[in-house]
């Protein structure tokens, strides 16, 4: 299912994501990203993203997940809403085909977190492509975020699960003015702390703030 809730509506939106992506992006290395939606109906693409995702399950350290995900459960958990991917030298073009290893920098997904009258505040679960770390495409991924989010119509963002550990996305979140919303003890059960049970961190975003501040400018 797409959420601990069911398929939930999206919020309404007046912006297309046409007048948005691709979004460019320079990364650390000095070489050139480009963050597209994916395309469900490319299904090598999909079929490696799928792997990339159950090779993040498998380390056990940043999602909660223990099992491999099945091509339904991944298309229902990552495709079932808005889903990007960040490529290398260029955007991904329908009929042609890919090394998708060497040219997939990372992913994720935007969907409600609530349902109802809370599903303005989104969710999103990223990933970055093991081949393809230390370079900055995580840092690319979230800012992209930051504007598809609003873009999409959500006024807020709530992350339930940053694993205390997870030190690179706990840095990356606090970088962009997410604030600590509160705190999960002994969360999960990670590969990489196996002596004990892990925190989580849950992180908070409000994007009316920003929009706020510009109408203040204007006055």
């Amino acid at each position: 299912m797409a959420s601990a809730y069911g398929k939930i509506p999206k919020p309404i939106s007046n912006i297309s994501l046409d007048t948005i992506l691709p979004i460019y992006k320079t990364l650390k290395n000095g070489s050139k990203a480009v963050l597209q939606l994916v395309d469900p109906n490319n299904v090598d693409l999909v079929d490696h993203l799928r792997s990339l995702f159950n090779g993040e399950l498998e380390r056990g350290s940043t999602y909660p997940q223990e099992e491999p995900l099945t091509e339904t459960q991944f298309a229902d958990y990552f495709l079932a809403y808005d889903a990007f991917v960040l490529t290398k030298d260029g955007i991904i073009e329908k009929d042609q085909s890919y090394d998708y290893k060497d040219k997939v920098l990372g992913m994720f997904y935007i969907k409600p977190n609530y349902p109802g009258r809370c599903s303005h505040i989104c969710n999103a679960g990223f990933f970055t492509s093991t081949h393809h770390r230390g370079y900055g495409a995580g840092v690319a991924m979230a800012e992209s975020y930051m504007t598809l989010a609003p873009a999409l119509g959500y006024k807020a963002s709530v992350f339930n699960l940053v694993f205390v550990n997870n030190e690179s996305s706990i840095r990356i979140w606090r970088r962009l003015g997410f604030q600590e919303a509160g705190r999960i003890p002994k969360a999960a059960r990670l590969k990489n702390s196996p002596n004990e049970l892990v925190d989580a961190i849950i992180f908070y975003y409000d994007f009316t703030k920003e929009q706020e501040e510009e109408q203040d400018k204007l006055i």
